[in-house]
């Protein structure tokens, strides 16, 4: 066998049927990963991805809109849903698809569409099928890695959007390019920042060492993009949202919700975390902090311009489009609009959205191209090593192929990230069906109180309101919005605890609870460690020393009289019925 006939599909000498071949294999390749977690989201009645629970959860209204009436949990997720985020569930509800059930269905479809553009982009880098079939493997691994399109939520259509802007754009398609500009603005506007960045960035070119305008029409085609970006950004700066105004740098330092414990940790005592790998702080993805995975990323995607910059030895180098020039070009607006997202903190939303998505993408492409080139370069030299029979350097060629293509599929299957194993869905799971299915049958107005981490299913799977939910649901930076829920936890957590009947009895009035559910330990002390009591430490002391003092609170005492439904199960929960304590 002929080492050069391998090395031929390294280059662009392939027909058209095997490029579609190679993209096959990409496709095949994002299912081996997605139709597992798909089946997976079917197998219980009562699964939710974690994310999907704060922003999916209110388009059961869409389906019946008599369901969350005056929710303030509902209204606000409602408020900060993109336009065409609400529009797409809205649709699909029109044609029967239930939203929890489309939120599930739509992360196959978005990471195939994330596939082909990833596949195709790299194609515009370096016409090789097999560099943009590693390009698309490495992306699909990535976003395994996180629970970013797993999700379904806005954040899910960044990918799909974002590898289709760069391909049109790279292919100078004008309406498709402006149609993914107009899509990314009302799907997750922060990209367009980053994509008008990019075009403001190839507006000039540098020629014998002088900065210049490019082309006439590549500056039309240009400037008609930014346009377009200004044009659909406009809302945005012209609309505030009716639950402002954006917390301040001063109010967050001052937050423990934002601090090294709290549930949307922000402000993080270890300087590389903060400004490298923090979820909400720093610029790179944070899976990347695990270095087993960041040096076929990180590392490979660097590499590229190093074999451009030696293509004097890389020959296959010589054949890379200057297109690759979107590589720098994204890392440096992406690194601008990181800094200027700290420099206004919250006003452009979290710093990390401005690093990690692109990075992602643009690294993936470069570190598929530059396998293949140093790779060529290696056949290169077995061809020319004329004391090794033909045979045995052909056999070298295809067990070095394979084994790189081996470790490439199989290595995320090795790593763990914050302890779960790859892929990554983050899926949560309801193990209080009786809860549920009591709830569902009562009025579709009632109003659920509970300190419980069950809370936070209680809107998804027994579409039902909550007073107010933990983690997620308490988000800081619209302070409109924290100010009430913060007042509503404090009040949920006094009245709980409170020693005396007449406190509990005030609070069930003031907001018109109907039903309470309770963790069967929580008058544990243990108990007091649940992430919701992070966020107001003084408050969380104050309650462990009365606890610790014997003293228990009043729910505790009239709590065996007004059982509606009870579970005992791994985590005991009892729901009570409101109107049963008010008659205490």
């Amino acid at each position: 066998m002929d080492v050069s006939y391998l090395r031929k599909y390294l280059g662009s000498e392939v027909s058209a049927q095997q490029r579609y071949l190679w993209l096959g294999l990409s496709l095949l390749v994002s299912l081996s990963y997605s139709i597992p977690v798909l089946f997976q989201s079917f197998s219980y009645p009562y699964l939710m991805q974690d994310d999907a629970r704060q922003h999916v959860f209110w388009m059961q209204r869409f389906v019946d809109p008599e369901l969350f009436p005056n929710d303030l949990l509902a209204d606000y997720f409602q408020s900060v849903a993109p336009w065409g985020y609400s529009t797409l569930y809205w649709l699909a509800s029109q044609i029967g698809f239930d939203p929890v059930v489309f939120n599930k269905l739509l992360p196959p479809v978005l990471l195939l569409i994330t596939t082909v553009y990833t596949f195709l982009g790299a194609m515009q880098f370096l016409p090789s099928p097999v560099a943009a079939f590693i390009s698309a493997t490495l992306i699909n691994q990535n976003l395994w890695l996180r629970d970013d399109v797993v999700s379904g939520t806005p954040v899910a259509f960044v990918y799909p959007l974002f590898t289709a802007f760069l391909y049109y754009m790279m292919r100078r398609s004008l309406f498709p390019y402006l149609g993914a500009i107009v899509l990314m603005g009302l799907f997750y506007p922060q990209m367009v920042l980053i994509s008008s960045g990019i075009l403001f960035m190839r507006l000039f070119t540098i020629k014998n060492y002088r900065l210049g305008l490019t082309s006439a029409s590549e500056l039309r085609f240009y400037l008609l993009g930014i346009a377009v970006s200004v044009g659909i950004m406009l809302p945005y700066v012209l609309e505030p949202s009716v639950y402002g105004p954006i917390l301040t740098r001063a109010e967050a330092q001052d937050m423990a919700t934002l601090g090294n414990r709290g549930w949307s940790r922000f402000f993080r005592n270890h300087f590389t975390r903060f400004w490298a790998c923090g979820k909400r702080s720093g610029f790179l993805p944070p899976e990347w902090c695990d270095i087993s995975f960041a040096l076929p990323q990180l590392g490979l995607g660097l590499m590229l311009p190093l074999v451009i910059w030696g293509r004097q030895r890389f020959t296959l180098a010589q054949r890379v489009s200057p297109e690759a020039l979107v590589v720098p070009q994204a890392l440096i607006v992406s690194l601008c609009w990181f800094f200027v997202a700290h420099a206004l903190v919250f006003r452009l939303h979290l710093p990390n959205r401005y690093g990690e998505h692109s990075i992602r993408i643009v690294m993936a492409v470069s570190a598929g191209v530059a396998l293949v080139i140093a790779w060529d370069r290696v056949m290169k030299w077995l061809v020319n090593r004329q004391s090794i029979a033909q045979s045995l350097r052909a056999f070298a060629a295809l067990a070095g192929a394979s084994c790189a293509l081996t470790i490439l599929l199989v290595n995320p299957y090795q790593l763990e990230f914050d302890r779960e194993n790859f892929p990554i869905d983050r899926y949560a799971k309801g193990i209080y069906p009786e809860v549920y299915e009591y709830l569902s049958a009562q009025p579709k107005d009632i109003l659920v109180a509970s300190l419980s981490p069950e809370v936070n299913n209680l809107p998804s799977f027994a579409k039902r309101s909550v007073l107010v939910g933990g983690g997620g649901f308490v988000l800081p930076y619209h302070t409109g919005y924290f100010q009430q829920v913060e007042e509503r936890l404090l009040e949920n957590i006094s009245a709980q605890y409170a020693p005396q009947l007449d406190g509990l009895k005030q609070f069930i009035e003031k907001y018109g609870v109907d039903y309470w559910l309770i963790d069967h330990n929580f008058t544990d002390l243990t108990y007091l460690s649940e992430d919701v009591f992070f966020q107001f430490p003084i408050m969380r002391d104050r309650l462990i020393q009365r606890l610790g003092e014997g003293r228990l609170p009043a729910l505790a005492r009239v709590a065996p009289n007004c059982v509606v439904v009870e579970v005992d199960n791994v985590k005991p929960v009892k729901l009570l019925d409101a109107a049963c304590i008010l008659e205490q």
